[in-house]
């Protein structure tokens, strides 16, 4: 059989990049289809957690613009507080750098690029499979499917199920200078206005990067909390918005339940495969980890090792998805008592350490539960009320809006 390698990835974000490096240092012939040419402007928030950089091989700080040690906090615009931390709590950076200088690594190491290449269909035979774009056709042992939130490669594998919409909007931001320097290490960041929702306000090399997010069906009232967001940025900073160089929208996929991550020789990974925090829409660290997932049951595969991918799917279920559900339980207890968590952050040593211990990677949301000490055993419980009042809120919310 020829192919035109022995793995094929489709998308060259963070998941993509990360699997191709892997691969290739391995000695893995991988070939990368990427829609867009490089560098290409990204709608995100991209602050870069420790954990995140944990995951990755080699050092990105080159593509470093900001560094944080102060977030302030609000919650729907009041309370306002700030925590400092002496060492940078997490880094900022602008996609469009920080994906082509993964997708470089990807390269150096031997991975080859195609760009304008979106892949349209997926069909797969009993020992390869093949990858149908807009301009051609590409013939490959296996897939892996990074191609983002609306992707294709999962869409033709039947493998989008249990996965809810959220959406986000990002403006760019231009202020003037002395503001820039004056918040170079700080994010605002704001909480339970809407339930779901938040905002945060990332400072760039020579702007700001301003976002709001939340659940997809609240997205008409979205916005309006950017605008709110605006004017209490302006009220509390005395920063002037003097120029929106960009505002975009993107969907955020979040999946709900365990599911198969797989099918046959096609695997997804990162947004593709709805690999996103429901209570941050973080999914740079779900994109990363997931694709080193990949890269290493391909191997596997292509050395004999395993007999299906299994593997894979089994290791995001048990890791991530562990993980992300514990998320989406947290994020109902948050929805339902929001005002009591800002306020337990504000006046507790305790809450702020375990902050930037989740930051860090030092801790998981799984870890949570164990703060209830003896009362453990009610968690579900709480969790299970949590959801059934969050849902109310949120239909409350739906119909009325900001009151």
């Amino acid at each position: 059989m020829t192919t035109d390698a022995d793995v094929i990835i489709a998308g060259a974000g963070p998941a993509g990049s990360l699997a191709a490096y892997e691969l290739a240092q391995h000695g893995v012939s991988v070939l990368i289809l990427e829609k867009s040419q490089f560098p290409r402007y990204k709608v995100c928030g991209a602050g870069l957690t420790h954990k995140i950089l944990k995951e990755i091989p080699f050092d990105v700080s080159p593509v470093f613009e900001t560094r944080i040690h102060t977030f302030i906090f609000s919650s729907g615009f009041k309370n306002v507080f700030s925590r400092s931390s002496p060492d940078p709590m997490i880094y900022c950076t602008m996609r469009d750098k920080f994906d082509a200088f993964l997708l470089d690594k990807a390269i150096s190491a031997g991975a080859r690029i195609r760009y304008g290449e979106k892949v349209m269909e997926v069909q797969q035979d009993s020992s390869s499979v093949s990858v149908i774009t807009r301009l051609g056709a590409f013939r490959t042992k296996l897939l892996i499917g990074a191609d983002g939130a609306s992707s294709a490669v999962a869409r033709s594998a039947k493998l989008r199920e249990n996965i809810l919409p959220g959406l986000a909007w990002e403006a760019e931001i231009k202020v003037d200078a002395s503001a820039v320097k004056t918040f170079s290490k700080t994010v605002f960041l704001d909480w339970g206005a809407f339930p779901g929702g938040y905002g945060w306000v990332f400072p760039k090399g020579d702007h700001f990067s301003i976002g709001v997010g939340g659940p997809a069906n609240l997205s008409k009232w979205m916005l309006p909390y950017y605008r709110n967001f605006i004017a209490y940025l302006e009220a509390v900073s005395g920063v002037k918005v003097l120029e929106t160089m960009s505002m975009k929208s993107w969907p955020i996929p979040v999946r709900i339940k365990k599911s198969r991550f797989h099918c046959e020789r096609v695997l997804v990974a990162g947004d593709a495969a709805g690999l996103t925090d429901p209570l941050t829409g973080e999914g740079i660290y779900y994109a990363i980890r997931s694709g080193k997932l990949a890269s290493a049951a391909c191997y596997d595969y292509l050395l004999g090792k395993e007999s299906s991918l299994e593997s894979y799917s089994r290791a995001v279920n048990e890791e991530l998805m562990n993980e992300l559900l514990e998320a989406n339980r947290i994020k109902y207890i948050f929805n339902t008592v929001p005002l009591k968590i800002h306020l337990f952050v504000r006046d507790s040593e305790r809450a702020w350490r375990a902050f930037g211990k989740v930051l860090r990677g030092e801790r998981w949301y799984a870890d949570v539960r164990m703060g209830f000490g003896k009362w453990q055993f009610l968690w579900g419980v709480a969790c299970k009320v949590s959801q059934y009042i969050s849902d109310i809120r949120e239909k409350r919310f739906l119909g009325k809006g900001f009151k």
